[in-house]
Formats: C-alpha cells, sequence, structure tokens
C-alpha cells in the first residue's frame, strides 16, 4: 500500500499534510523582541496571553507517531493484523487486505490506524463512498487530525457534493506517488489550471515551483480557497518559512506562534510549525 509515502501533509515543509470550532476572537498578535525571563527566552507571545520560549522548543522533532496516538494500549493481535494487512495491500491484495483490517478494527475499535487504512485501502479500489465512510470515522476517532484523513474528507465530500470531479482526489495523491519532478509538476498545474478552486494541489504546486514569488501566489491561491484544515496549516507553515528567507524573520516567527496557538491546528501542523519556528530562531 502506498500510504507510507503519504506523510503527514507530504512534509513539503521541508524548507521549500484540534477540529474544535471556537466563537472567541481570534487573540491579537504582538510583535515583540526577544526578553529574557526567568531565564527563558520568549520568542512569540499575543494578547491572549500564549508564549512559546526557546527552552519550549528545545526537544522539538515536527514528527508525529500516530502509532502511539492517545497513550492507547494495542493488542498484539490487531497490530499483528494490521501489518498483515498492509503487506496484503501492498501487493495489491485488496480483499484480502480490507478482511484483515476489518478483523483488527473488531479487536481494537479505538484504534484509528486500521481505519484509516481501510479508508485507503478502498479508495484504492475506487471504493470512494466507502472510503469517505472511514475517512470521517478516522476523522472523529482522532479530530486532531489523522495523515490526511482531514484533506480526503474534505475532497471526497466536494466530490460526492459535486464541487469536485469524481477521481479528483485520487489524481492528486498521484503527485505524491510520481517519481518524476517533471510529471508531478505537470499533475499539479493541470489540477490547479482546471479545477482552481481545489486547494490541496494549490499546496502541491506551492512545494513544486522554484522560485518564492511563484511559492508564494500558490500559497495565498491556496489559502483563498477555503482549505481543509491540515491543508491550511502546511501552507501556512510554508509561507513563514518563505518569509523568513526574505527578510521578515518576526512576521514569520507570529504567523507560525498563529499556527501552534490556532484551535483549527491539527497536531501534524502544531508540531511542524514548531520544528519551523526552531529552525527559524536557530539561524
Amino acid at each position: 500500500m502506498k500510504l507510507q509515502r503519504i506523510i503527514i501533509g507530504l512534509i513539503v515543509l521541508s524548507f521549500v499534510s484540534c477540529d474544535t470550532k471556537t466563537e472567541t476572537t481570534e487573540p491579537q498578535l504582538v510583535p515583540i523582541e526577544p526578553i529574557v525571563t526567568n531565564e527563558r527566552e520568549i520568542i512569540f507571545k499575543d494578547s491572549a496571553g500564549h508564549s512559546i520560549s526557546r527552552s519550549d522548543l528545545a526537544n522539538i522533532t515536527g514528527k508525529v507517531n500516530y502509532e502511539i496516538m492517545d497513550d492507547k494500549t494495542i493488542s498484539r493481535q490487531a497490530q499483528q493484523l494490521h501489518e498483515e494487512a498492509r503487506a496484503l495491500g501492498q501487493t495489491g491484495k485488496y480483499d484480502l487486505s480490507i478482511a484483515k483490517l476489518e478483523e483488527a478494527i473488531k479487536l481494537q475499535p479505538d484504534w484509528a490506524y486500521p481505519v484509516y487504512d481501510l479508508a485507503f485501502t478502498h479508495l484504492l479500489k475506487g471504493n470512494n463512498d466507502k472510503a469517505l465512510t472511514y475517512y470521517k470515522k478516522t476523522d472523529e476517532m482522532e479530530p486532531r487530525g489523522f495523515f490526511t484523513a482531514k484533506t480526503a474528507v474534505y475532497s471526497l465530500e466536494g466530490e460526492k457534493t459535486g464541487k469536485f470531479p469524481k477521481g479528483l482526489y485520487a489524481t492528486c495523491l498521484g503527485i505524491e506517488w510520481e517519481s518524476d519532478p517533471t510529471k508531478k509538476m505537470e499533475i499539479a498545474k493541470a489540477i490547479t489550471e482546471k479545477y482552481p478552486d481545489y486547494a490541496p494541489a494549490w499546496k502541491e504546486l506551492s512545494s513544486l515551483v522554484d522560485d518564492n514569488k511563484a511559492k508564494l501566489d500558490a500559497i495565498e491561491k491556496g489559502l483563498s480557497k477555503n482549505p481543509d484544515a491540515e491543508t491550511k496549516g502546511i501552507l501556512e507553515i510554508n509561507k513563514a518559512l518563505i518569509w523568513s528567507n526574505t527578510g521578515k524573520k518576526e512576521e514569520a516567527k507570529q504567523l507560525l506562534g498563529h499556527v501552534i496557538f490556532s484551535q483549527e491546528a491539527t497536531m501534524a501542523n502544531v508540531e511542524m510549525a514548531k520544528f519551523a519556528l526552531k529552525s527559524i530562531i536557530e539561524k
């Protein structure tokens, strides 16, 4: 199964993939010069009282281990079934893989990983309705994000309602699966030109174009298309990294702080934003 290649928003933030609503006013960002309080260098602070110190970022890696989310104890039998299912899926034996995943879910119904893989396997089979059902279930089980579940729900719901053509999400995933950079660019450009309202494709394009102006243009277009939370977070992180590299270091730090404390940001967004912030202050 090609799942392993779809890693946390595709991790395009390598210096170029909670959902809770809130009615409170977005905290005002307060640009500040680094200060020292109790030997803790404060590098971000906003009007809501959120702050980040240099020491808060010391052990940040930018990675999320989905195997151990929520400190659940996963039965060894469920893990074995999951591993067998993934091996079957990687060889194209999707029906056998689905059967193993369903067994794992019965044994460990509170574990999102086999549910997510079940969604993905149905997607590979072209069963988009079933894929959407299990992606939505994954998102309900892990509302702060689980791999690309939020992007999948956004995409497949759009396909179901007619906002996007059927098969668009699978086509966009093909950008990650394609090894040829030229073909990656061709797919991304084709999608953004034909379906400009599809935000995830702008995220992909922003990671493939060369110059910062083109990257920022793609990022801004993606952000203007009402993206899913995961895509939005990645676009904002990459925007901050470009700002940092083009003389807007303070603006970059403020934007990353906004992502870190946003109620919409996924857990992966938060970890990647922290890692990006750490990289900026270490330069």
